[in-house]
């Protein structure tokens, strides 16, 4: 990905978002961390995968931002497009590699702690959370097939931070959760 000035302006509204949230300034919270997102979006316009995922990010950052638990599923699902959108754009050939094996067992170990609260969630719920295990799981190994260091490391990370936003919302809540 080519450096672009408005990912400068993103950069410094994430610090300030992280700001916001140690503050506790809800409303600073609500409007910067989809607009973060929609500055990451812009210059990839002409990447339509990456541009349409980003976009579907964002939504779903609005969805898991409303307080009420009505709008976990429809973040989840729009998350989920957004996965499947990255997933698209990484066009290497699908091939058993050695990535796959960590990211099986990552999988299956997040999917075994977290199902003690997802047990307790609507059926929809659960086939939502297996379902997106899986594709943030493909999402990563597809993009360790691309030799890209960075793509790579960036949906590693992406996988960290959802696991643990959903070790909060499912096992135990940690106030911290909201900087990853």
């Amino acid at each position: 990905m080519t450096f672009h000035p408005v990912h400068a302006a993103a950069a410094s509204l994430a610090c300030i978002y992280l700001t916001a949230v140690f503050c506790q300034w809800q409303v600073v919270k609500y409007a910067l961390k989809p607009t973060v997102t929609l500055l990451i979006a812009y210059p990839t316009y002409n990447t339509w995968h990456i541009f349409l995922g980003l976009l579907f990010s964002a939504l779903g950052d609005t969805f898991l931002m409303l307080p009420s638990e009505q709008m976990f599923v429809p973040g989840l699902l729009s998350f989920l497009i957004a996965h499947i959108f990255y997933i698209a754009s990484f066009d290497t050939p699908t091939r058993v590699s050695w990535p796959a094996v960590p990211l099986v067992l990552f999988a299956a170990a997040m999917l075994h702690g977290l199902w003690p609260g997802v047990a307790n969630e609507d059926t929809v719920v659960q086939i939502g959370v297996v379902v997106y295990v899986f594709a943030i799981v493909w999402m990563t190994y597809k993009a360790s097939l691309t030799g890209n260091m960075v793509l790579a490391t960036g949906t590693v990370l992406f996988c960290v931070s959802d696991s643990v936003l959903a070790w909060s919302k499912f096992i135990q809540s940690y106030e911290w959760s909201e900087f990853v």
